[in-house]
């Protein structure tokens, strides 16, 4: 017996949790209520389908942690835990690619420690008793723990490394028609 076809594009992305559902971002960075819609609306118009990531920071320290940067969470620990997660997408990525889907990006949110593309955060004052830090003084080119993760575990693989974009929605000062222009660009390009 053949299989129908139907109406599916085969076509889709991996999106870090906090821009489906801002509950998982640390106490203080949520941009928006609930998820950054015009960003899935854009997904929507090229008709893409949404792989939500699991939130690694949430997994390992809950809702209530506190902000880090990119060298509090670079552990052995954690980055072990980052693979793991990272495994459990790579095999979504393969079973999709056996029966020839396409896994066209993977989104996540600049600035963070964990699923920053291009800017992530470091500061070597954080650690120990919390204080009060300026975040912004902590941006720094370079991708979270959980990015660099997923790279790895897809080039071991050998799985087909899609193009990564970072959403700078972290950043308040950063103008929201500008962030989804440039998304919007993005998306088309790889289309």
């Amino acid at each position: 017996m053949e299989r129908k076809e139907d109406n599916r594009g085969k076509k889709s992305v991996f999106v870090a949790s906090c821009l489906m559902n801002t509950n998982n971002k640390v106490m203080g960075l949520a941009r928006y209520s609930g998820m950054c819609k015009e960003v899935f609306d854009i997904l929507a118009d090229y008709g893409l389908g949404i792989n939500q990531m699991q939130c690694p920071e949430t997994l390992y320290l809950g809702i209530n942690r506190w902000w880090q940067t990119k060298n509090l969470y670079d552990s052995y620990g954690f980055r072990s835990f980052c693979r793991d997660l990272a495994k459990q997408v790579v095999t979504y990525m393969v079973e999709y690619e056996r029966q020839g889907y396409e896994t066209v990006a993977i989104l996540g949110c600049d600035g963070s420690p964990t699923c920053g593309v291009s800017i992530t955060s470091w500061d070597e004052e954080w650690g120990g008793s919390p204080a009060d830090f300026d975040y912004n003084k902590a941006i720094i080119e370079g991708s979270g723990v959980y990015i660099e993760e997923l790279k790895k575990e897809m080039e071991e693989r050998g799985v087909k490394v899609p193009p990564f974009y970072g959403l700078a929605l972290d950043d308040e000062s950063a103008d929201m028609d500008t962030i989804l222009s440039d998304f919007k660009k993005f998306i088309e390009g790889i289309m």
